[in-house]
């Protein structure tokens, strides 16, 4: 469901799937080819968020902002199942894990991935291709070019299973 707020109603790009049970609420720009899947809440009520390209939100995510630090998400991200985002900013390529808790002011730069059920602290900063686990969340090493590839994989299956659901060509 797509709600206004305030006067300020989503902007949805090109080709992009928004399940029936997802809300997006407000100040929200979601960009072209993305997917929003099942009980996933994008709350722009109290600041902005902006979703680049080709970027999925999956199941019951919840994103959301402060007053004062809006949320940006680059292109071909994936928030994975149940994760949390609050007044962040990730960048290009970034895989967040389910599960997982980005709390305000962080900054996740590209290509980065947040494992399952990390717990990131406010105002984190983590560099590019750093893969970061733990409760709370570490950076434990630099990604390997086959974890690279696994997290833009990724994003392109769930461009090509948003496809699919947009033709209406899903094989029960």
């Amino acid at each position: 469901m797509i709600r206004s707020h305030k006067g300020k109603t989503p902007k949805i790009g090109e080709n992009v799937y928004i399940d029936p049970m997802a809300l997006v609420i407000g100040d929200v720009t979601i960009g072209d080819d993305c997917s929003v899947w099942p009980g996933a809440v994008i709350r722009g009520d109290v600041n902005t968020i902006v979703i680049g390209n080709r970027s999925n939100i999956q199941d019951n995510v919840v994103i959301h902002t402060s007053h004062s630090v809006p949320v940006s998400i680059g292109n071909n991200v994936t928030i994975g199942h149940l994760a949390h985002v609050h007044s962040a900013t990730i960048g290009n390529g970034v895989m967040v894990g389910s599960r997982s808790v980005v709390l305000d002011e962080t900054v996740i730069e590209d290509t980065c991935l947040i494992g399952a059920g990390a717990l990131v602290s406010p105002r984190s900063k983590i560099p590019s291709n750093s893969m970061v686990l733990g409760m709370p969340a570490v950076i434990k090493r630099e990604l390997k070019e086959n974890e690279i590839r696994m997290i833009l994989d990724n994003a392109q299956e769930y461009v090509d299973m948003k496809n699919e659901y947009l033709a209406g060509q899903l094989n029960d």
